[in-house]
């Protein structure tokens, strides 16, 4: 096993400009697989960014609510006073969240306004200038947002006819449909029309469990646990894009794989004589199978270091045209793609692998 390792990386390397093309060829193909599956999951950290980092331990809910995505929710302010009067509960703020369609400098933006009481729960999680809003009149805009725009503190912007001055830059606060805005909850409720609800009560507590089962009883609303509103919104998400995205990562698995194929193919015709003479003096089928599998091998594993740097630099540069995407990948998606990048060396030598079987070692001497 140790002696065929060096064969089948000098047979695959013999050729130095074919290598470095199907080198790259596969590592192109292995970045793309990367580059989507880091930004699918960027996508679905960006959807629940406001659930996982608003700092709740509950959202409290009109009944039936099951995400924040795909479900509205309104609730009476007046039950804010009677969350608060429970012993369990450590602090309940309301917030307004509301997607609207704003007009700025001439071009129409998806947003979401996020109204929450000044420090209070609700309120943009990293500003990275200014201040939070904490009057009417006064907003924090997403710094990405405002980068579009030339928004800078101290400028002004409508929605709705209402005009904001921007006090504030906050950054993760965006995904790649929509920007938050940071407003007051009293201004938020102008501008919904309806001042006496709010969307959520936002609830901190050191025993959520028991936290919920109160809240439900005394009120009869919904006391929802952020992640599974999280859960819920990715898998809304997932409803709309997975399976294009998945189909984009087979059709680059399957590209890699097709390169793979054909440069050991390529290479394994050229040398059909060798292979001859190898399996005349006595080379079993499983030795030059190895061969087969070790240059695959060679190239699928040379190939997915490479595709993780173009992965690296492809998203810094989408970054950089495109802020408004992010990318992550998990351990657990490095694991697949270079299991993944294993298959597709495997899949590659089968054609190689049954030419090589159906070879017969007297055609050497007939001067095949």
């Amino acid at each position: 096993m140790v002696a065929r390792v060096p064969v089948a990386r000098r047979m695959v390397t013999a050729d130095p400009k074919r290598f470095t093309v199907s080198l790259f060829g596969v590592g192109a193909a292995i970045g793309l697989v990367l580059l989507l599956q880091g930004m699918w999951t960027g996508q679905l950290v960006q959807i629940t960014a406001y659930e996982d980092r608003v700092g709740a331990d509950l959202f409290v809910a009109e009944p039936d609510t099951e995400s924040l995505l795909g479900d509205t929710s309104l609730v009476p302010l007046a039950v804010v006073e009677q969350i608060r009067r429970l012993s369990v509960v450590e602090r309940a703020d309301p917030v307004h969240l509301h997607a609207t369609v704003s007009e700025l400098h001439g071009s129409k933006e998806f947003v979401f306004i996020a109204g929450s009481a000044p420090n209070g729960l609700g309120g943009p999680w990293q500003l990275v200038a200014g201040r939070p809003a904490r009057t009417d009149g006064e907003a924090v805009v997403d710094s990405i947002l405002a980068d579009d725009h030339g928004l800078e503190i101290g400028d002004t912007f409508e929605i709705k006819g209402r005009q904001f001055e921007v006090v504030g830059l906050s950054q993760e606060t965006r995904s790649w449909m929509a920007a938050f805005i940071f407003i007051t909850d009293r201004e938020a409720g102008l501008l919904t029309g309806n001042p006496e609800t709010v969307s959520y009560i936002l609830v901190q507590s050191e025993q959520p469990t028991r936290a919920a089962a109160e809240i439900e009883e005394a009120t009869g609303l919904a006391a929802l646990d952020p992640e599974f509103l999280a859960v819920n919104d990715r898998e809304t998400l997932a409803g709309i894009l997975e399976s294009p995205v998945r189909l984009m990562i087979l059709i680059a698995f399957a590209a890699g794989t097709l390169v793979i194929a054909l440069t050991v193919y390529s290479g394994l015709v050229e040398r059909f004589r060798e292979y001859g003479i190898l399996k005349a003096m006595g080379a079993s089928g499983v030795n030059v199978l190895g061969m087969v599998l070790g240059q695959t091998a060679v190239l699928a594993v040379a190939g997915s270091g490479v595709g993780y740097v173009m992965y690296f630099g492809g998203a810094w540069l989408v970054e950089r045209v495109r802020p408004q995407f992010w990318f992550a990948l998990d351990p657990g998606d490095v694991l697949i793609v270079l299991a993944g990048s294993l298959l597709m060396a495997a899949v590659a030598a089968v054609i190689p692998a049954r030419q090589v079987a159906r070879l017969d070692p007297a055609s050497v001497y007939r001067g095949w």
